[in-house]
């Protein structure tokens, strides 16, 4: 099902692969070994195809740009509060990559800008990768397994359709806080469109959103109710509630998702609503983020992602988790396995 090909080399020299499946279901997927980037999610209909992931042509867009486009994001995901965090009492300083007070992402280095091991086992890719001990300040060698695979079936068999399954494993020599994610940008009015703020976006089964402080852009810690504020995302388009939210949408909302199981958390779909991706997911929260920092870079075929080119929706735990008591914890101890699931259901 996999076909791998070249997809240029980095600064360092160093090759990198893209891995392209075509389902037979009308859409065509293709990921890079660079940071497990999700570079097309392409609709192949009889009349045209259209690609709803931003991205570039080449592994070096990836490399050189650092809006994390498509890309696995960790060792943790989000912001970190002053790049500081304890486990057991003593206290970690993690690299400052955001305005050197902050850590994003996993800091400078993190999961997204290495190239991973890459295995085509059967119909599905795994990838594995060993994040080393003391990497942007993390404690613990890292081991981290991702299995792609593409379905028919939806999680429990229920619903039949296209679905690609990101299957994210890991342990670790020493506890350490985890919150892995990817970070797709999606406009499902096809990548070269311009503007995704005529796309049409809902958050499913949320117990609420985390307000963000505006000057730290982390969670107060509260949880607030969504009805009757521009985060009540039903069917909505995007441009039309973000004009109520200063800066534009960066926010966590809080699933009503129980540990292992897999439930429908954000639907993103094109302005007439022909083409939709459904995320699934067994995290505790997904975060929307408005590419409210995208600045004219040059992606796919030439395409200029502007502000608002983009939607990104990452399922995770909330940010900052690791220092807000009342957040699910992010503690992986050792002998412990973290999973996680995201699913992306294809309809059109």
């Amino acid at each position: 099902m996999w076909k791998k090909e070249p997809f240029g080399k980095l600064s360092s020299g160093k090759e990198c692969s893209l891995y392209t499946a075509d389902t037979g279901t009308g859409v065509r997927i293709s990921i890079t070994d660079y940071g497990i980037s999700l570079v097309s999610f392409i609709f192949t209909g009889s009349d045209s195809e259209r690609d709803v992931l931003l991205g570039f042509d080449d592994v070096t867009g990836y490399e050189n740009h650092d809006f994390y486009s498509g890309c696995i994001v960790g060792r943790v995901t989000s912001r970190t509060a002053n790049g500081k965090f304890e486990i057991d009492g003593k206290e970690y300083q993690l690299s400052l990559n955001n305005n050197n007070d902050t850590h994003l992402h996993g800091g400078f280095i993190g999961l997204s800008k290495v190239v991973w091991d890459c295995e085509i086992v059967g119909d599905t890719l795994q990838f594995s990768h060993t994040q080393p001990d003391g990497t942007d300040g993390y404690p613990g060698n890292l081991e981290v397994l991702v299995t792609v695979s593409i379905k028919t079936k939806s999680p429990g068999g229920r619903i039949t359709g296209t679905f690609l399954a990101l299957d994210m494993r890991a342990t670790c020599d020493q506890s350490t806080p985890i919150n892995l994610t990817f970070h797709p940008y999606f406009n499902m009015d096809g990548q070269e469109s311009g503007s995704a703020l005529d796309n049409k976006l809902t958050v499913f089964d949320y117990d609420g959103y985390l307000p963000m402080d505006p000057d730290t852009i982390l969670p107060t810690g509260d949880i607030v109710p969504t009805r009757g504020t521009p985060f009540n995302l039903d069917i909505s388009r995007v441009g039309d509630l973000i004009v109520d939210v200063p800066g534009g949408y960066d926010h966590s909302f809080f699933l009503c998702s129980k540990s292992g199981f897999l439930v429908p958390a954000a639907e993103i779909a094109s302005k007439d609503e022909r083409y939709r991706i459904r995320i699934l997911t067994d995290q505790p929260g997904i975060h929307v983020y408005s590419g409210n920092y995208l600045d004219g870079t040059k992606g796919k075929g030439g395409a200029v992602y502007e502000k608002h080119a983009g939607i990104a929706l990452e399922a995770q735990n909330f940010p900052n988790a690791v220092n807000v008591p009342s957040f699910p914890s992010c503690i992986l101890r050792e002998g412990e396995e973290y999973r996680r699931n995201i699913t992306f259901s294809f309809c059109f």
